[in-house]
């Protein structure tokens, strides 16, 4: 009878064991249901020189008229669009791309003395931009209206370029990679340029 009433005590505490553990389980369940379990965290990591959006050194123009500064560089140099900064009181800055490299625009600005070149009268920066065709860039560009400062021609190095001053007073040197001369060949091509007289624009412009 005691062996009885002690089996039947362990059996019943066993279960009452086995019940307590599918409560809990149960509820564990049901709170899994509400609460998702979150999700770690990863820290994007920047990099502090901005490789993916820009090279080493970009150049920032300040223009008169940004928007048509932008028309200049997308129709007359083949720049394309990467982002324009407009608000109610105008553009206050704008990037455009070209291959690799990126170009940004500013408004010019006498209160902040952020003068544009023409408004200087000159800049001693010039851009020098290689393209497949140079002639016909430089040409491209005098149609959209350019200034030539210096029509094309085949130089030492082995660019053929010309230069060009667009509606804001800024320099382009226009030039297409042609041949690849020796320290010896560029050497002796300098010579006989610096021997040669000064040629009128008419002129340099048939060679």
């Amino acid at each position: 009878m005691a062996k009885a009433a002690k089996k039947k005590t362990k059996a019943n505490k066993k279960s009452a064991r086995v019940i307590a553990k599918t409560k809990v389980a149960a509820r564990s369940a049901k709170t899994a249901k509400k609460k998702p379990a979150r999700k770690k965290m990863t820290t994007r990591k920047i990099d502090p020189l901005n490789r993916q959006a820009y090279r080493s050194v970009t150049p920032m123009l300040a223009v008169t008229d940004i928007r048509r500064a932008i028309d200049f560089y997308t129709h007359a140099l083949g720049f394309k669009v990467k982002q324009v900064m407009d608000t109610p009181r105008g553009i206050m800055h704008a990037e455009l791309a070209f291959r690799d490299t990126i170009l940004m625009l500013g408004p010019e600005s006498h209160e902040q003395n952020s003068l544009s070149a023409k408004a200087i009268g000159n800049t001693p920066v010039t851009l020098y931009v290689l393209v497949d065709n140079a002639d016909e860039t430089l040409a491209n560009a005098v149609a959209t209206g350019a200034t030539v400062l210096m029509p094309a021609m085949d130089m030492f190095w082995g660019d053929r370029c010309g230069m060009i001053a667009d509606p804001d007073g800024n320099k382009w040197m226009i030039a297409t990679h042609k041949s690849e001369p020796t320290e010896a060949q560029m050497a002796e091509a300098m010579r006989q340029m610096l021997e040669q007289p000064p040629q009128s624009g008419a002129a340099a412009a048939s060679n």
